[in-house]
Parts: C-alpha cells; sequence; structure tokens
C-alpha cells in the first residue's frame, strides 16, 4: 500500500479535539505593522527529501514558508509535489541539493528510516534546521550523533511525532502528576498494528527497477540489495534493512504520554518475544517488556521503577482490576493503560479518549495546567518548528519534538527491535546506554535464526520441521547500534 494512503491513516489515528491555551510565537514585522500576512523575508527557505507520501502531508502544513527546492529517489511519487510547488528546484539526490542550494535554511526529510540520520547530519554541518520524520533514525548511535550535533551546530530540530505537539498528551501528564491514580509501576502500550504484510522468511526474488526510480539512491548508505517492488514506495517498513516493523512505525507516537508522563531515561532491561522472526523482516505479532529505573520523586507523585509492555499484531494486555471488562472495545486501534496505586489511566492512540477508572468506575479529576501548549496541537506541529527555527539560537524554545526531547523515546524502540532479534537468548538482556551494549551479552554468545520454516502432516500426525542458522550476538548487537555505511556514503 502506497506511503500516502498510511499517511492519512496516521493523521486519523492521530486525531483529536484541541483545546486550551495557545503559544506565544514570534510574529512577522507584517503582522506586527498591521497588514495581517508573512512579507518575503519573514519566511523560511525549505528544502525537503522524500515528498511523495508523508513528506506532502508535512509540506502541505509549511505553505506559508518559501519550498525551495524538492528532492526524491522516485520522480512518479513525488509528482504531486513537483506539480503543486511547480517553482521549486527538484532533485534526486540529496547530496547535489544540499550542495547547489546555498540559500536554503531548513530541511524537512521525510524518507524512510535508514536514510533519516545520514540527510538530518549532512544539513546540521550546514547549518540548516531539520525536520525528521519519527523515529528520527534507524541506529542508536545515529539517534546521538545527530542530537549532539544539533546542539554543536545551534540549529532547531523537529521529529515527526504529532502527538507531542497535542493537548492530549499534556492533559494526561497532567493527570498523572497530580498524583490521582497514584504512584504507577506498570504501563500496558498495545497496537493492532500492522496493517501491512511483514514477517517475510526471505528476501525477495529481483525485479527490474523501474526507470522512475533511482535504486542505488533509496538503499543509501544500506547495503546493496536487488530491487523488488515490496520495498518502496511503502513496503520498506516491514524490512530490517529499512525500518523496524510495526514498533519503528507506531511508537514514536503511541508511547510519547508515557515518556512525557513518567519523565523516562533509557530502559536498563528489555525481555522480548515474538511469532517467528527472521534475518530479514520483522515479526507478525510482539510482546516486549521494557524496565526503566526509578527517577526523581515529583511534588505530588513517587517515581518508583517502572515496566512497560508493548504488545502488537492482535496481542492486546491482561485488563488491571480497575477497569470495566469490556473496556478495550472503545479501542480498536490499541492504547495505553497506566496502572497506579489508586485507580488506572486509560486512553487511545495519541492520547484521545483518555479515563481514570477506580474500582471499575469512571471518575472525574482535576488538575492545573502547567505545560506549555502548541498553538495548532496536532496541527500546529510544523508551524512549531518553524516557530523555533525563526527565533535566536540564544533565547529559542525548543520545539515541541526536538532532538534532545525524543532521542530516549528512539533509543528505546532500537532497543527492542534488537532484544526480538536477540529472543533465542532466552534472558532478559541488561542495557547500558552510554555504552550502548547488552552487558550480559558476551562474545561467545550465538543467537538462532529460523531461515525455512515447514509444516506438514504425517501418518495423521503434525510436523515441524525448521533450518536454523546462528550468528554471534555480540556482533550483531555492534553492527546494528552502529552500521557501516556502503561504499561511496559517509561513515556516520
Amino acid at each position: 500500500m502506497a506511503e500516502e494512503s498510511f499517511s492519512k491513516s496516521r493523521r486519523k489515528f492521530l486525531k483529536s479535539s484541541l483545546t486550551g491555551a495557545t503559544a506565544l510565537t514570534i510574529l512577522p514585522s507584517a503582522v506586527i505593522s498591521g497588514m495581517g500576512h508573512t512579507v518575503p523575508s519573514d519566511k523560511l527557505n525549505i528544502a525537503a527529501v522524500g515528498v511523495g507520501g508523508v513528506g506532502y502531508q508535512n509540506l502541505l502544513n509549511l505553505e506559508q514558508e518559501n519550498i525551495a527546492a524538492l528532492c526524491d529517489i522516485d520522480r512518479n511519487y513525488a509528482e504531486k509535489s513537483f506539480r503543486r510547488w511547480s517553482r521549486a528546484k527538484t532533485y534526486t539526490d540529496f547530496r547535489e541539493m544540499l550542495e547547489k542550494e546555498k540559500g536554503i535554511d531548513a530541511v524537512l526529510i521525510a524518507t524512510p528510516d535508514h536514510s533519516h540520520a545520514i540527510i538530518a547530519l549532512s544539513a546540521i554541518q550546514l547549518q540548516k534546521h531539520v525536520f525528521v520524520q519519527a523515529p528520527m533514525a534507524h541506529a542508536i548511535y545515529d539517534t546521538k550523533r545527530i542530537t549532539d550535533s544539533a546542539a554543536i551546530y545551534n540549529v532547531a530540530t523537529q521529529v515527526g511525532n504529532h502527538v507531542s505537539s497535542g493537548d492530549n498528551t499534556r492533559d494526561i501528564a497532567e493527570a498523572v502528576w497530580s498524583g490521582a491514580i497514584g504512584s504507577v509501576r506498570t504501563v500496558q502500550a498495545w497496537t493492532n498494528a500492522p496493517q501491512w504484510k511483514q514477517g517475510f522468511p526471505t528476501m525477495p526474488e529481483e525485479m527490474r527497477t523501474p526507470n522512475n526510480l533511482n535504486w542505488s539512491l533509496f538503499l543509501g548508505p544500506s547495503a546493496q540489495i536487488p530491487y523488488n517492488e515490496k520495498y518502496t514506495p511503502f513496503g520498506w517498513r516491514a524490512w530490517w534493512q529499512f525500518g523496524n516493523g510495526t514498533l519503528g512505525y507506531i511508537a514514536s507516537q503511541l508511547l510519547e504520554p508515557v515518556f512525557r508522563s513518567f519523565k523516562l531515561q533509557a530502559p536498563v532491561s528489555v525481555l522480548a518475544g515474538s511469532s517467528d522472526v527472521n534475518l530479514y523482516s520483522a515479526p507478525l505479532a510482539q510482546k516486549i517488556n521494557f524496565t526503566f529505573a526509578r527517577r526523581n520523586n515529583l511534588p505530588q507523585l513517587a517515581m518508583p521503577e517502572l515496566e512497560l509492555n508493548w504488545y502488537d499484531g492482535g496481542l492486546i494486555p491482561v485488563l488491571n482490576e480497575h477497569l470495566p471488562s469490556n473496556i478495550l472495545e472503545s479501542y480498536e486501534q490499541g492504547g495505553l493503560i497506566f496502572e497506579g496505586e489508586k485507580g488506572v489511566l486509560i486512553c487511545g492512540p495519541g492520547g484521545d479518549n483518555f479515563s481514570v477508572f477506580m474500582n471499575r468506575t469512571k471518575v472525574s479529576i482535576e488538575t492545573g495546567r502547567v505545560l506549555h501548549r502548541v498553538e495548532g496541537g496536532l496541527n500546529g506541529h510544523e508551524k512549531d518548528w518553524v516557530r523555533a527555527c525563526k527565533e535566536s539560537a540564544a533565547n529559542r524554545l525548543a520545539a515541541s519534538a526536538s532532538f534532545e526531547s525524543q532521542k530516549t523515546l528512539t533509543e528505546t524502540l532500537l532497543v527492542g527491535s534488537m532484544a526480538v532479534r536477540l529472543q533465542s537468548l532466552k534472558r532478559k538482556l541488561v542495557w547500558d546506554s552510554l555504552q550502548m551494549h547488552f552487558t550480559n551479552v558476551s562474545s561467545y554468545d550465538e543467537i538462532a535464526i529460523v531461515n525455512n520454516k515447514t509444516y506438514s502432516i504425517q501418518n495423521g500426525l503434525a510436523r515441524t520441521s525448521a533450518s536454523v542458522q546462528k550468528y554471534n550476538a555480540e556482533q550483531f548487537i555492534n553492527e546494528t547500534v552502529r552500521p557501516v555505511s556502503r561504499n561511496g556514503w559517509i561513515q556516520l
């Protein structure tokens, strides 16, 4: 299915009522003078990479600025953007665009996950402000590298996590901080995704590359493999080489209220299980248990060790005793359950439809507003980045999903993705964020990957035959945490 349809689904998935105070913004001179519109000198010159799917939706929300340059490796897929912003220069290779377009101020990146970091770093080192779709990178080292680089170069950053700009995530955090449900030790997160195909046991066969597609540029820094239509324009999410399946697509948005409410750092341990896992494609369903260390207590709330349980592919959590037995019927797409000592908070994706229950009875709670609201909420996400770009670095209010604010959430989902592929070790893995390694995995450990599995009936009995390959676990971790770019591409 094309990326465009999924980007529309994501907007529907995140849609919520937008209420509350508007944010303080920098007003352009034309507005201050009473003319009521933005003069050309106040506009950002924006270049975009990946403009056929969700990037097109981002650009629609940036139309008040000057869309100066557009880049995409698939000219047919990007045609609607090329037509709509016909004055923009068009490119196939982002490196050529960045070299030639000296006057751009900011870069929007809406490419597959594996190329996020290399494009972002290239733009940051030219002192361009950067907007990157979620998750912000495909590898943990890359996440930290682009975050540190953005701080060094004083550029405004934003991750395409629209939930972080919504009122719902702030309302939920304020409800938790009020102490109404008591200290929370367990959070359940689940989603009915994927709605796309994944769990492929082998790589697809080579196909002829369409004339409109530059396959080498699509691969970017990742390993050379033959083209197949299953990879692009959307199918790439299912493949480990380019994405991280359901977890990579959904977790950045779904878990935003959890990280905001509980001020989480990277997990200290993770334990994962799933349907059949292989070298190539993310599994059809998975359950991942993350453990986070205790944090400093808040005035009305203790912050003990927290367990976060992730379910996808149709798996659902066991209901807390405070919740009505039929409650999940109201949350068909998934959601979050915060299990507190006094009560339970439940919400849907994007933090919508959130309610508090005590003894299976819905209750109302009073909370005070302490968090800044983004003007326009979800729909103001791109504009919040524009505001940050236009403010001076010395006085800038960071955008709602700045790299610094999103790096831990991104690291968490990438740690979970690794744990799924390491599950044959059959142990809880202890994560050291500083060293970017699992401390209880040694150079002698091996992981077993099933690369071929068959079922048959023999004499009325079910038989399973599986071919298993073993790989060094430590080498796998090192190569996943910091992948090596192929020849011709810079090493991050």
